[in-house]
C-alpha cells in the first residue's frame, strides 16, 4: 500500500474500533429519549422514529461487524469501505436529526430542552467517535444539529430563537473543534505509520544482518576493548568445534594462540589487523590454518568500542598447497627433492657461495647396470634398491648438504661451504665421493635377494654465479660419463676450461646487441582456445631471426638478455609491438575480442616507470587495456611482494589483466596468491606433458585447477599436444588451452590466415 492508503486504512480501523461503543451509546440514548418523550409526542411519530433508529443501528452494526471480521489491505477496498462507513454515519445522523422535528414538543419547553440536550450530547459523542474522519464527523454533527436549529427558528418566539442561536453556536464550536481534533488524530496516525515503517525496516535490517552473519561461509566474532568475545556466528563456533554459548564471554587473553592478539589489538587502535597462520583451539580439539581480518567497531559517536573479526579456515587450501609442493618438489618414491627443488636449492647455494667466497660441489651419481636389475628381478626390486640408495646417500653427507633424485637411477648430491681454494674443495669433494662409493657398494637386501650395486660419480666445483645451474648439472653429468668410461665404480671431475663458455657468452651478447640494432627480433603468435576450439587470444613469443643461423629460439638467448641491460629495450619493444597488434585487431570483427598475452621479465617489471610505460603504450595505440594480458612468473612475484602488489594494482586500475605463468614450478603461497590481483593461472607445460601417464602430474594438475577455482581464477594449460591431454584437462575443469594441438607459434601473417580459415 502507498502512504495515503495506509492512512485511510488506519482511519478506518480507528473508526471501526470505537463504533461498537458509539452504537451502544446511541441506542441507549435513543431509548432514553423515546421514553422521556412518550407522553408529549404522538405514538405514531414516536414509533416511526424508533423504527428508523433501530433499522439504522442494525445496518451500521452489520457493516461494522463485517468489516471488523474481514480486514482488507487493497487500496480500492479500503476506500470503498470508508465510503460505506460514511454512508452509515450519514444515515444515523439523518435519523437523529429527524428527532428535531418528529420528537419536538412545541408546548412543553422542558421537554424541548431535554431534546436539545440529548441531540447536543449525541453531537459531542459523534465528534469524539468519528474524529478520525473529518467528513463523517462533520456530516454527523450537521445532520443532528441543523434540523433542531431550524425547528427552533421556525417556532418564532424569543426563547426558541435564542435556543436556536445557542444550538447554532454550539454546532460552529463543535465543527471548529472537530477540525483541530481531526488534525491531531491524522498526525498521530501518520506518526504511528511512520514509526511502524521504521520499526519494520529496522527489524528487516536486523534480520538481514542476522541471516548474513548466520549463513556467511566464514567465521565472524565481535569482541570488546578487553578482548572478550561478545558475539560469534555458528560458522565460527563450528570452526572451533564448540558452541556459541561457550564462546561468547571468552577472554581471548587466555588463549593458547597468543600470536593472534596483535591483530586483534590493532583493530582496537583504529587500524585493520591481519593474521595468517596455524591455530590450536584452547577449549576443544580444533586445529588448522586460518586467515583473519580484524576491523574496529564504532558506536554512534565514532568511539571505538571493540572489534569485528572475519575468520576464514584455509586448512584445505594449506593442505592442497603442501600437497602441490610435495608432488612438485619431492620424488614420491624416495621422498628426496626432485630436479625442480634441487635447482632452486642450487640457486640459493650459488648466492651463498658468492657472499661467503667458499666453494661448493655437485656430485652426479648413476647406478651401474641398474637396467639389468629391473629386467631380471622386476621393477619392484628396482624401487626397493632406489629407496635404500636414497637412505644411504643421506647418511653419507652433512645435514646442510642436499641429496636429490633426478629420475630413474640418477641422484645428485650438492655440497656447500667447502674450502675457499680449488684444491682444498676438490679434496673434500673427493673424500665424500669415496665415502659414497664405499657405502653404496655394500650389499643390499631386496626382499629375499641379496644384491650388489656400484655407482659412477661425476663431480664439478662451483664458486658464486660463474656458471648457470643447468650448466653445472651438465658438467657433473659429463664427468659421470667419464667415470663410466673409466670402468665404473669410480669418481671423475669435470676439467674443461671455463674460458670457452665465457668466450661464447661474450660473443652471444655482442650478437644480441647487433640484433637489436638491426631489428632482427620478431614476435610469433601462438593461439589460445576454449573448450570448443574457439580462439580466445594468443601469446606473443619473442623470436630471433639470425642472418646466418636462421630462427633462434628464446631458450638460447633469453638468459643472456635477462643478465644484461638488453632485456629492457627489448621488453619495451615487445610491449609496443603487442599493443600495436591489439590496436589492429580491434578494427576487425574477427579479432577484436582476442586477448594478447605478453611475457614480462623481472627486471622490466620492477622498473620504477614500468606502469607509466604500459599506460603510455595503451594510450598511444588507443587499445582496450583488457585485451592486454601480462604473464608473470612466481619467482618474480616473490621478490619485493609489497612493491609487486602496488605495481599490479596500478596496472589493474588501468584495466590490464595478469596471468601467473609456469604455475607449480616455484614456491606457491596461498597468502600471496590471495592478495595478488591475478586473473588467470597458467599450468606449466612440464606438468601437462606427462599427465596421460604420470599419476603425480595428474594429481598436481587436478589440485592446481581446483585451487584456482576456489580462488575464482581462470586456468589455462600450455603445452597441450594431444587430444588425450586435452580430454583429461577438460574432465578436471580446465577450459582454456594453448599448445601444438591447436597451433604452433607462427608469424602474424600465418596466424591471421589460420584465424580466417577457422
Amino acid at each position: 500500500m502507498n502512504n495515503k492508503t495506509e492512512i485511510q486504512s488506519a482511519q478506518l480501523r480507528q473508526l471501526l474500533s470505537v463504533s461498537k461503543v458509539s452504537l451502544i451509546a446511541s441506542i441507549f440514548l435513543a431509548t432514553i429519549l423515546a421514553f422521556m418523550q412518550r407522553s408529549v409526542i404522538p405514538a405514531t411519530d414516536l414509533l416511526v422514529w424508533c423504527f428508523f433508529m433501530v433499522l439504522a443501528s442494525l445496518l451500521r452494526g452489520f457493516h461494522v461487524y463485517s468489516m471488523l471480521h474481514s480486514p482488507v489491505n487493497d487500496a480500492a477496498a479500503v476506500r470503498a469501505r470508508l465510503r460505506i462507513f460514511r454512508l452509515g454515519v450519514v444515515v444515523a445522523g439523518a435519523v437523529w436529526g429527524s428527532a428535531g422535528f418528529l420528537l419536538y414538543p412545541a408546548d412543553h419547553p422542558q421537554y424541548v430542552m431535554f431534546l436539545i440536550f440529548a441531540l447536543a450530547g449525541m453531537t459531542a459523542g459523534g465528534v469524539a467517535s468519528f474524529s478520525a474522519d473529518l467528513i463523517s464527523a462533520v456530516a454527523f454533527s450537521l445532520l443532528i444539529s441543523l434540523p433542531i436549529s431550524i425547528r427552533l427558528f421556525v417556532a418564532g418566539d424569543a426563547l426558541s430563537v435564542t435556543m436556536g442561536l445557542a444550538v447554532s453556536l454550539y454546532l460552529v464550536f463543535m465543527v471548529a473543534s472537530l477540525r483541530r481534533i481531526n488534525r491531531n488524530v491524522y498526525e498521530n496516525i501518520t506518526l504511528r505509520i511512520q514509526a511502524a515503517a521504521r520499526e519494520g525496516k529496522m527489524r528487516e535490517s536486523e534480520e538481514r544482518y542476522r541471516l548474513l552473519l548466520s549463513h556467511l561461509p566464514v567465521g565472524i566474532f565481535h569482541y570488546d576493548t578487553n578482548l572478550v568475545v561478545t558475539y560469534c556466528n555458528d560458522q565460527f563456533a563450528d570452526m572451533l568445534h564448540n558452541s556459541v554459548d561457550n564462546i561468547v564471554g571468552l577472554e581471548m587473553k587466555l588463549l593458547k594462540e597468543q600470536s593472534i592478539l596483535p591483530s586483534l589489538r590493532k583493530a582496537l587502535e583504529g587500524e585493520l589487523g591481519y593474521y595468517e597462520g596455524h591455530y590450536l583451539a584452547t577449549y576443544s580439539d580444533a586445529e588448522g590454518w586460518v586467515y583473519m581480518t580484524c576491523a574496529p567497531s564504532l558506536d554512534g559517536s565514532g568511539k571505538i568500542v571493540g572489534g569485528i573479526a572475519i575468520v576464514q579456515d584455509v586448512t584445505e587450501h594449506k593442505t592442497a598447497m603442501e600437497k602441490i609442493n610435495s608432488l612438485a618438489f619431492y620424488d614420491p618414491l624416495t621422498d628426496l627433492p626432485n630436479r625442480r627443488l634441487l635447482l632452486d636449492r642450487l640457486q640459493q647455494a650459488l648466492a651463498s657461495s658468492a657472499r661467503s667466497g667458499k666453494e661448493g660441489a655437485l656430485l652426479f651419481i648413476d647406478l651401474d647396470n641398474f637396467k639389468a636389475l629391473n629386467d631380471t628381478l622386476g621393477h619392484d626390486m628396482g624401487d626397493l634398491l632406489l629407496q635404500q640408495v636414497a637412505q644411504r646417500l643421506i647418511a653419507c653427507v652433512r645435514e646442510d648438504d642436499s641429496v636429490a633424485r633426478l629420475g630413474g637411477d640418477e641422484f645428485v648430491v650438492m655440497l656447500e661451504d667447502l674450502g675457499e681454494l680449488d684444491l682444498v674443495a676438490a679434496a673434500q669433494t673427493e673424500a665424500i665421493g669415496e665415502k659414497i662409493l664405499a657405502t653404496l657398494g655394500k650389499p643390499y637386501q631386496l626382499a629375499a635377494h641379496e644384491y650388489r650395486c656400484t655407482p659412477s660419480i661425476g663431480a664439478t666445483l662451483f664458486n658464486g654465479h660463474q656458471l648457470a645451474k643447468e650448466e653445472l648439472l651438465k658438467q657433473a653429468d659429463i664427468a659421470m660419463y667419464q667415470a663410466k668410461k673409466a670402468g665404473r665404480n669410480t669418481i671423475r671431475f669435470f676439467d674443461q676450461q671455463m674460458q670457452d663458455a665465457v668466450t661464447a657468452r661474450v660473443l652471444l651478447e655482442g650478437e644480441l646487441r647487433k640484433a637489436l640494432e638491426k631489428q632482427q627480433f620478431h614476435l610469433h603468435y601462438q593461439i589460445q582456445v576454449d573448450r570448443l576450439h574457439r580462439p580466445i587470444g594468443a601469446e606473443a613469443l619473442l623470436r630471433w631471426m639470425h642472418p646466418e643461423r636462421g630462427l633462434v629460439m628464446p631458450d638460447q638467448f633469453i638468459k643472456v638478455l635477462e643478465e644484461t641491460d638488453l632485456i629492457l629495450p627489448i621488453g619495451k619493444w615487445v610491449m609496443e609491438t603487442a599493443c600495436a597488434r591489439i590496436g589492429v585487431w580491434q578494427l576487425d570483427s574477427l579479432t577484436r575480442n582476442l586477448t594478447l598475452a605478453v611475457n614480462v621479465s623481472a627486471t622490466q617489471f620492477h622498473q620504477p616507470d614500468f606502469v607509466a610505460q604500459v599506460q603510455a603504450a595503451v594510450e598511444r595505440h588507443g587499445i582496450n587495456p583488457v585485451m592486454l594480458k601480462l604473464e608473470l612468473t612466481e619467482s618474480m612475484l616473490l621478490k619485493n611482494v609489497d612493491d609487486t602488489i602496488i605495481t599490479m594494482n596500478a596496472l589493474k586500475d588501468i584495466g590490464v589483466q595478469f596471468s601467473l605463468d609456469d604455475f607449480g614450478t616455484g614456491y606457491s603461497s596461498l597468502q600471496y596468491l590471495s592478495h595478488l590481483p591475478l586473473d588467470q593461472i597458467k599450468i606449466d607445460r612440464s606438468f601437462v606433458r606427462d599427465i596421460a601417464t604420470d599419476s603425480s602430474d595428474k594429481e598436481i594438475v587436478g589440485t592446481i585447477i581446483a585451487m584456482a577455482q576456489n580462488l575464482y581464477l581462470d586456468v589455462i594449460a600450455e603445452g597441450v599436444e594431444t587430444e588425450e591431454q586435452r580430454q583429461f584437462l577438460l574432465g578436471n575443469g580446465c577450459n582454456q588451452f594453448q599448445g601444438f594441438l591447436f597451433g604452433k607459434p607462427v608469424p602474424i601473417e600465418q596466424f591471421e590466415a589460420a584465424l580466417k580459415q577457422r
